[in-house]
């Protein structure tokens, strides 16, 4: 379910970011004779009238590559609002809830998408604010739905399973959009918007009747199963303790992740936001092969992060290393593979032959982060996990507004391949700077606030439980099963 999840977020953030480049004319920011338009891209064909790029280039709003940059950010900007408060409702009401309606929120935004575009490109932005409001809600949700699902020793491999869903759903995804708004179904780009849009209202219903909070409350799990989950979990807590925000706030391994993630994320938002752009307007990638471009490299990702969450989980197993170790070394693999791949699509310039393989690497580089700081909130308090992660992500997720937007100010007066490689080189420094901090400062040993010692040293029993009988568990299990 997790994966399915993870899936939809990816979906609608490429339908936005391809879609965009039918929706928009960008010859109009090209237009204007005073420019040598050798100087603006590269040459779509070689040897071809350079008089002939704006012909390439259609769509129905004149929206300034500024514009553009509030409509790819804006939906980040509300995913940041709901960060914190997703991750405090999902453990003190119910992860469940918390997903579902997330996802519902999101796929109603999408629906309506194409109604506010016509209206104006603020009604869109509105519109878009609003879907990264729900779909805010759900990260955090799903990572606290990963401490209560998954045993320790197999934590990397099944939590990377789950987080493929956005390599996924960004593979196909991209590929349907590209090949949406190149037809003539529902009106070309619409229909993306449309389809997409529905079908999430229907997952939304499905995980109403298939999404379980726990394994205690799933009604067909077998007293084996339950037993090896909760022997091999840190938080079994009946009740939740109460979170520990001072410890929390002044815990240096909590901010060293924070700015893990936010290169995390910059990294991911590089590539699903504003990469397409580059490819249409800098590389002349038709729509059509500019999703397919955009997303292919999700597959390698996708195959990068099993193989190195399965290699960093046997590393576990067989005690050849510790947890923190792993997680460090998988990150910083990650932030040095990214940084020199971009490099590559920095020396490249206009050989898209060479810029192709640097571009794939480049994205498939971001699923070794999956076995590194991406999991490392459950590493470091399985009990908190949930608001780890919403806290974090609030400054995280930061980056995919801060960054359409800063590629659109950069590209707003000039669409060069100079201006381009500004956006490659800042990529390069975010990324790194967080890689190094989490490097020395970072840590994924379970943190001592994560379990609530003082009320178990006042005996207060009956406002803490903890549940290592698993005889309980299992007698509450069979009676359940009876009834």
């Amino acid at each position: 379910m997790g994966f399915l999840v993870n899936f939809q977020i990816n979906c609608y953030r490429l339908n936005t970011s391809i879609s965009i480049v039918a929706m928009v004319n960008n010859s109009i920011a090209t237009s204007n004779e005073s420019i040598d338009l050798a100087s603006v891209s590269c040459p779509s064909n070689e040897g071809e009238s350079k008089h002939n790029f704006t012909k390439e280039i259609t769509g129905e709003f004149d929206w300034s590559p500024e514009i553009q940059g509030y409509v790819l950010g804006s939906s980040f900007l509300g995913y940041v609002i709901t960060q914190m408060p997703g991750g405090m409702m999902a453990e003190k009401v119910s992860a469940k809830v918390t997903i579902i309606l997330g996802v519902f929120i999101s796929s109603v935004c999408q629906l309506i998408s194409p109604f506010a575009s016509w209206s104006s490109s603020y009604f869109l932005i509105g519109v878009q604010f609003i879907r990264g409001i729900g779909q805010g809600l759900i990260p955090a949700a799903t990572c606290v739905l990963a401490a209560n699902w998954l045993p320790i020793n197999e934590r990397g491999l099944l939590n990377t399973v789950m987080m493929s869903g956005f390599c996924v759903g960004a593979l196909l995804g991209g590929v349907a959009t590209g090949a949406l708004c190149s037809s003539s179904v529902l009106g070309g780009w619409p229909s993306v918007y449309y389809i997409f849009g529905a079908l999430g209202v229907v997952f939304s219903i499905f995980l109403q009747l298939f999404l379980f909070e726990s394994p205690k409350k799933h009604p067909r799990i077998t007293n084996s199963e339950l037993k090896y989950i909760l022997q091999n979990q840190e938080n079994n807590f009946e009740k939740r303790p109460p979170i520990p925000w001072r410890k929390l706030f002044t815990s240096m391994p909590f901010y060293a992740l924070t700015i893990a993630m936010t290169g995390q994320f910059w990294a991911s938002t590089h590539f699903v936001s504003v990469h397409p752009t580059f490819l249409g307007t800098i590389l002349h990638y038709p729509i059509q092969e500019n999703a397919v471009f955009a997303s292919v490299p999700f597959v390698l990702q996708t195959l990068f992060a099993i193989i190195i969450s399965w290699f960093s989980d046997w590393l576990n197993r067989h005690q050849y290393t510790g947890v923190d170790k792993v997680r460090k070394g998988c990150n910083m693999l990650f932030c040095i593979g990214y940084s020199l791949c971009l490099l590559g699509i920095y020396a490249a310039g206009c050989d898209k032959t060479t810029s192709a393989p640097f571009s794939i690497l480049a994205m498939a580089s971001v699923g070794l982060s999956f076995a590194g700081c991406m999991i490392t909130a459950i590493d470091m308090s399985p009990t908190f996990a949930g608001t780890i992660m919403g806290v974090s992500s609030i400054i995280s997720s930061l980056s995919g507004f801060v960054m359409p937007i800063l590629v659109g100010i950069l590209t707003n007066e000039e669409q060069t391949l100079e201006q381009w490689n500004k956006v490659f080189f800042i990529s390069i420094g975010v990324v790194m700077c967080s890689g190094i901090i989490f490097l020395f400062f970072g840590s994924a040993e379970v943190q001592s606030w994560n379990f609530p010692i003082s009320d178990v040293e006042r005996g207060n029993d009956e406002k803490l439980k903890h549940t290592s009988s698993f005889e309980d568990s299992l007698n509450s299990k069979k009676l359940n099963t009876i009834l």
